[in-house]
This record gives C-alpha cells, sequence and structure tokens, in this order.
C-alpha cells in the first residue's frame, strides 16, 4: 500500500480503520458524490495516497473500486480526508444536521477516580431531541474535543458531561481548568452507531473513557436481559462511578484492573470470555479497540454490523 509522505503503514492501517469503522456515513457520501457507482449501498477506504484514495464501493450490482482524489492536498491526512467530505456534501447538498450552542459552567464535581462532571446549563430549546449516551463537539482552546452527554435534563435546562481527565491532554486541561460561569461552546449532531444489543448475550466493553456512554446504555436497557460488562480502570476509585446506575436485570459486571499497557488486561478479558457473544459495543484507546474488534469477530463470528468496538482516543 502507498502511503502518505511522513506517514507510516501503521499510521495509514490506523486511519483507514478509523474511517471506515466510525465514518461509514462519510464514506458514502464519498461514493455518491465522486464515483460513477450506480446507487452506492456502503463503501469502504482500502487504501491511501499522497493525492488520493482508494474506495471500494458496494451497490446493487455487487462491488466496485474507484480512485477518488483528494480535494486537498496542503493540510495532513486527515485533513485531507475531512476536506473531500466536505466536498462531497458541498456537491450532493446534504450538510451535516448539527446545530451549534452557547452553555454556562453551573457546577464542577468529580464522580470518580480522575472525573470531571461539568453540569452544564443549557436552553431548554436546545435539549429537546437529545438523550443520554448522545455526544457533542466542544470548542476547546486546542481545537474540537468530543464527549458523551451522561444525563440531560430538559425541564431544569441541564446537561451533564463527564469528562475523564487524561493527565496533561488537551481536553484534560481544558475541562480541569472550567469553573462554574465559564461559558462552554458545543456543536450537537451524532449519536453513538449501535448493534443490536437487546436480543441476548450482548457484551459491552471500556476504558475510563467510556465510563459515561456505558452508564447511559446500562439506564436505558430495554427489557430484555442484560449484558455481560468489562471495564478496565486504573484506578479502584473509579468503580463507584456505576453505584447509582440501576443494572438491568442479568447484568454481569467485571472491573478489570489495568496491568501493563492500556487496554491489555480488557483484551486478555475479552479473549477469557466463556460464554458466546451476539452482540458487541465498546470504546478504549484506538489500538486497543482495533484488536479487541477482531478478536470478538473472529471469535464469535460477529460481522461488523454485530461488533462495533471504537477509539475514542489515540493510543
Amino acid at each position: 500500500m502507498t502511503t502518505l509522505p511522513h506517514l507510516s503503514a501503521e499510521e495509514a492501517a490506523a486511519i483507514i480503520d478509523h474511517v471506515n469503522e466510525d465514518h461509514p456515513a462519510e464514506l458514502l457520501l464519498l461514493a455518491r458524490a465522486f464515483t460513477p457507482a450506480p446507487a452506492p449501498l456502503a463503501a469502504a477506504v482500502t487504501a491511501l495516497y499522497p493525492d488520493g484514495l482508494e474506495l471500494q464501493v458496494t451497490h446493487a450490482a455487487g462491488q466496485d473500486t474507484y480512485r477518488v482524489p483528494f480535494t486537498t492536498t496542503d493540510v495532513p491526512p486527515k485533513g485531507r480526508l475531512r476536506a473531500t467530505v466536505a466536498a462531497a456534501r458541498e456537491q450532493l447538498n446534504e450538510q451535516p444536521r448539527t446545530r451549534e450552542v452557547r452553555w454556562t459552567v453551573q457546577a464542577v464535581t468529580s464522580p470518580g477516580a480522575d472525573l470531571r462532571r461539568l453540569t452544564l446549563h443549557a436552553d431548554p430549546d436546545t435539549l429537546g431531541s437529545w438523550r443520554p449516551g448522545y455526544a457533542a463537539r466542544f470548542r476547546t482552546p486546542a481545537g474540537e474535543r468530543t464527549y458523551t452527554l451522561r444525563r440531560v435534563h430538559p425541564q431544569a435546562a441541564l446537561v451533564e458531561v463527564d469528562v475523564y481527565l487524561h493527565g496533561d491532554t488537551p481536553g484534560s486541561v481544558w475541562a480541569a481548568g472550567l469553573h462554574p460561569g465559564d461559558p462552554v461552546e458545543a456543536i450537537l449532531g451524532r449519536h453513538e452507531i449501535l448493534p443490536d444489543l437487546h436480543g441476548g448475550a450482548a457484551l459491552l466493553l471500556g476504558d475510563e473513557t467510556a465510563l459515561p456512554t456505558l452508564a447511559a446504555l446500562l439506564e436505558h436497557w430495554p427489557d430484555a436481559p442484560g449484558p455481560r460488562v468489562l471495564i478496565e480502570i486504573a484506578d479502584p476509585g473509579g468503580a463507584p462511578y456505576l453505584d447509582d446506575v440501576r443494572l438491568p436485570p442479568g447484568t454481569h459486571l467485571s472491573w478489570v484492573p489495568r496491568a501493563g499497557p492500556p487496554g491489555q488486561a480488557l483484551t486478555r478479558a475479552a479473549a477469557a470470555l466463556d460464554t458466546p457473544v451476539r452482540a458487541a459495543w465498546g470504546a478504549l484507546g484506538s489500538h486497543a479497540a482495533r484488536e479487541i474488534r477482531t478478536l470478538l469477530r473472529a471469535a464469535h463470528g460477529l460481522d461488523p454490523a454485530r461488533c462495533r468496538v471504537v477509539g475514542y482516543w489515540q493510543s
């Protein structure tokens, strides 16, 4: 595979994995805007080049592969992809359904070890269709960062956002520096792509960054068997985070102590499962997410639609 300048094969593979797993809708836009494929149904990147990408497009008549040029080459690789997707949206006249909002920090608390809860006062009109587990992109001095809405209280016009503090990473520094009264700018318009988790034998897993999403999923679990849950944490003080979450009947929750690089212990725990898994969702560092996703799909015969394990942060 030819890669972009100053980009190793491993880095290129990570970008390809990320866009294929987390941005299927955007890749379908590229297929519709920039390939002659008849009525594209799905698309996946198979290679990256300095001036474009190779796109495998699935359509009613089968599959074909096309070369799609980047609309700009003056920015880093991810920027080239974003610019090309933006050009596809413009050509198709399909802009993302987002909404910019300005909230105010009302309170800052700590729901667990290295976790910071931001209680934000919001315009009730911006919260009508939003639910716990949805995500918003927050503007920080170092650029946009995406965080999950832990709770939404439309009547009280409040939103709770929990941020795991990764040392001195840009998002952690931003969240740690917020105080009551500070303004916060966010862009709404994204929710998790989930497999059907409610048919039994479901698995949820993740690290500290996944806790808000995991909590929202468990709190709003339907009348169905509870899932198997594996959560890797570095500090046992993170376990009380779920104390106020009413777990669905049948839920089996295990806290996995971190041992070695982030995600390694969780990968071992997932490999050691001795019960079948029919659907899985998880989130953690990107490298471990790829390993666990590959492991689960192979061990349990899961197709991508039934196994979503995504990278919440670059590892």
